[in-house]
């Protein structure tokens, strides 16, 4: 069971995305691949830590995006979204 009122949202995991990416990724409209919800990373539920983070849909729950770091590797599985969309900069 996970105690909701630890659970962060996921701005905390902008952190560990940016060594992944060159924009602020918590802008970037997540689509859900459950229930096909849409809205920004940072809205998503962040679970675990900066190093071993699952981010789940606000709405259903279901995982979005997995992250992994290793002192070797980051593992990103996004599989659990249905598409990442990014703004182009003006």
């Amino acid at each position: 069971m996970i105690d909701e009122s630890m659970v962060l949202d996921g701005n905390a995991a902008a952190g560990a995305l940016e060594a992944l990416f060159a924009f602020d990724v918590t802008t970037a409209i997540v689509h859900c691949g459950h229930c096909r919800v849409s809205g920004p990373l940072a809205e998503l539920r962040f679970y675990g830590s900066p190093r071993a983070m699952v981010l789940r849909c606000k709405t259903c729950g279901e995982v979005n995006v997995r992250l992994l770091e290793t002192d070797r590797t980051i593992n990103l599985d996004l599989s659990g979204a249905v598409r990442i969309e990014v703004r182009r900069p003006t």
